[in-house]
């Protein structure tokens, strides 16, 4: 199966050799777009590009352009329109062609064959439940997962846990505090708390014998039990609860640190001062310097883990690409690492972040957790919310802006609903098939069939999912998908409203359209990970 916008720029190439034959078909590829339907199908800007290199006004640069892609029969229409745009329709064959190629597997394409993607996030510290700020996290890296196996990358995905450090000893005495232990004012104000740190030190006397063994213990002992509880009896659910799986749970116990230390220190990255060893941040192009060893106890920083470990990944286990995605806690700190990776000969290293999250009802902010913090707790928000429709939700916002979630919105049935509108398209068209079932009706070819104008549209809105997909692998824009999967479900419910399927002329060709669209659309959702309904 061709996709019919291919199909154009290889007729572009071949017009542009013979008329111009020094520009590139790279070049030719990104001039070519959809357009405006009232205009044409697709469209070039090429004559308005040559214009100014060749001194001669668009149209007529354009002339030679239509005359030569006239001659091919697979456009029926070609026009000039100013400043300087051929928009071009193609013939109708061309898009029946296309809607009967479409078949399991829509989407998918081979173009990462050869490459190893793996994808780290949520990675919340194992000192507590997740929370709402993770859900994003969570349903953006499994969709970006299931894209970059779509198009052909050997995708692993992986929950990096922060299991060590000063973290974990805060996490035992908070436990030992729950128990009765007292700590000083400034330590003990800054301790975990909470419904999960009661149930969490009820399990680790259970497990120890006595109350007593708990609290005369190392912090460092008890947070490390309880870190693993917590993964166990809350992070995990929570997890399988969200919908999204990871491959592989790695510690942060496992990167070599001082094999990374010594590696900067040899390349020149680090400086000593005031007792630290410090990421020289003129060197990687950073307005400041980052410590990486503390001088008040020696301990290593989060910084340098993390160098540690996106090394590890890159070069110890010899993943081609990775990507980070970090909640907007994190936001703005990702230039120091990348900087440092590209310093150490890494530029396949991408770190990704999402934004604050506002939950609205009734057109206000709406507090749902009333536990001790200003986080909602993701377990209480999936009782509120089902996860599918969160994921889809979700994943149509671009991460680089902040959200604000209408918990009415999402459980409104109307067209207002994006989620319940989309997924409406699919439960239209099986309850068509239904009854064209009962009627004794069944699915013809589209050789010698017109399309209609809602039956193209539809062609070409499904037509526009390939190219998403590829470019969402350097763009990492997920929620281009689910926009134009929306397109799809507005094209079909126009298809369905204009189009008498039942009962006219060209039933067996209508219903040939619908299994089509059904295919595309099962195909869609595999990757975005929602189950489709055949009713609602």
């Amino acid at each position: 199966m061709v996709n019919p916008r291919d199909i154009f720029i290889n007729i572009l190439i071949d017009t542009m050799a013979k008329l111009h034959g020094s520009i590139s078909e790279t070049e030719i590829a990104n001039s070519v777009s959809y357009c405006d339907p009232k205009f044409g199908q697709l469209s070039t800007n090429l004559a308005f590009r040559l214009s100014k290199q060749e001194s001669k006004p668009p149209a007529e640069v354009a002339e030679l352009i239509i005359k030569s892609l006239l001659r091919s029969k697979k456009i029926s229409s070609v026009e000039f329109l100013a400043p300087g745009f051929i928009n071009i329709r193609l013939d109708n064959e061309v898009w029946s062609n296309y809607l009967q190629g479409i078949g399991a597997g829509f989407g998918n394409s081979k173009e990462g064959a050869g490459q190893s993607m793996q994808i780290e996030f949520i990675s919340a510290n194992p000192t507590g439940p997740l929370v709402l700020t993770n859900a994003w996290q969570g349903y953006y890296g499994g969709i970006l997962a299931n894209i970059f196996r779509s198009q052909g990358y050997e995708t692993t995905t992986e929950y990096y846990l922060n299991d060590g450090g000063n973290q974990i000893a805060s996490l035992g005495m908070a436990i030992q505090q729950s128990l009765g232990v007292k700590f000083d004012e400034e330590i003990s104000a800054n301790l975990y708390r909470g419904d999960y740190i009661d149930s969490t030190a009820k399990a680790i006397v259970a497990e120890m014998g006595t109350e007593d063994k708990v609290k005369l213990a190392e912090p460092s002992q008890i947070g490390a039990m309880a870190s693993e509880l917590i993964l166990d009896t809350f992070i995990k659910p929570d997890l399988d609860k969200l919908g999204v799986k990871f491959d592989s749970i790695y510690s942060e116990k496992l990167p070599d640190v001082e094999k990374t230390l010594m590696r900067l220190k040899e390349s020149g990255l680090t400086k000593e001062k005031d007792g630290a060893i410090w990421l020289n941040g003129e060197r990687v192009g950073l307005s400041q310097d980052e410590v990486l060893i503390r001088s008040y106890d020696k301990g290593q920083t989060y910084f340098i883990k993390d160098i540690a470990y996106q090394l590890e990944r890159l070069e110890e286990r010899g993943f081609s690409n990775t990507i980070t995605i970090v909640g907007p806690d994190h936001h703005g700190q990702s230039i120091r690492l990348v900087n440092t990776l590209k310093a150490l000969g890494h530029d396949k290293f991408t770190e990704l972040s999402t934004q604050t999250i506002r939950l609205i009802r009734d057109g206000k902010e709406f507090k749902m957790s009333k536990r001790k913090g200003n986080y909602i707790l993701l377990d209480d928000f999936l009782d509120e919310v089902p996860t599918e429709a969160a994921r889809f939700y979700f994943a149509m916002r671009d991460t680089n802006t902040h959200m604000d979630f209408d918990i009415d919105l999402i459980k409104e049935h109307s067209a207002k609903n994006p989620v319940y509108y989309s997924l409406y398209a699919y439960a239209r068209a099986c309850s068509i098939e239904e009854k064209a079932k009962t009627a004794g009706l069944a699915s013809g070819p589209l050789e010698s069939y017109t399309l209609s104008q809602s039956e193209l549209n539809l062609a070409i809105q499904i037509s526009k999912i390939a190219d998403i997909l590829k470019d969402i692998t350097t763009s990492h824009k997920v929620h281009q998908l689910l926009h134009q999967t929306f397109e799809v479900a507005k094209a079909f419910h126009e298809f369905y409203e204009k189009e008498r399927v039942l009962g006219s002329d060209n039933s067996a060709q209508k219903l040939s359209i619908i299994k089509y669209f059904k295919s595309a659309y099962e195909s869609i959702f595999t990757i975005i990970g929602v189950d489709l309904l055949d009713q609602m």
